[in-house]
């Protein structure tokens, strides 16, 4: 996911092999972030975090919370952008196969059920190295 630099732009960007995930997994609100949900989806992690980062709540903040209160979060990736681009990524420990993240200003990339760690580095370099909005 990628936050532009402008306040009021954020968004998620995602791609599986699960059909009608998307419904489930992308959260963005205007001039609040965006969070991306997955592994074992709990949207309730979008929905209770996007009204967190809405009453001001840092990025990393409202993950700890949204994570705290998830019993299966072992099961779940996590990725936030606020609207000052702070990031705060989750990869539980159980996530299948190859899963991990990689964050950086105003962006965070996330990937499980993988056999390595090479779609998810690739996406974090055409990130990184984007210029606005992608």
């Amino acid at each position: 996911m990628r936050c532009a630099p402008a306040p009021d732009s954020s968004g998620v960007a995602a791609v599986t092999g699960t059909p009608g995930v998307g419904t489930l997994l992308a959260w963005a609100l205007r001039r609040v972030g965006a969070i991306a949900t997955q592994g074992w989806v709990n949207p309730y992690l979008g929905v209770d975090g996007l009204d967190l980062l809405e009453n001001g709540h840092p990025a990393q903040k409202a993950l700890e919370a949204v994570i705290a209160m998830d019993d299966g979060r072992d099961l779940r990736q996590l990725g936030m952008v606020d609207a000052k681009g702070r990031t705060a990524v989750w990869t539980g420990q159980d996530c299948e196969q190859w899963a991990g993240h990689r964050t950086g200003e105003g962006w965070t990339v996330q990937g499980n059920m993988l056999s390595t760690a090479e779609t998810v580095e690739a996406c974090a370099e055409v990130v990184s190295g984007s210029t606005g909005l992608l």
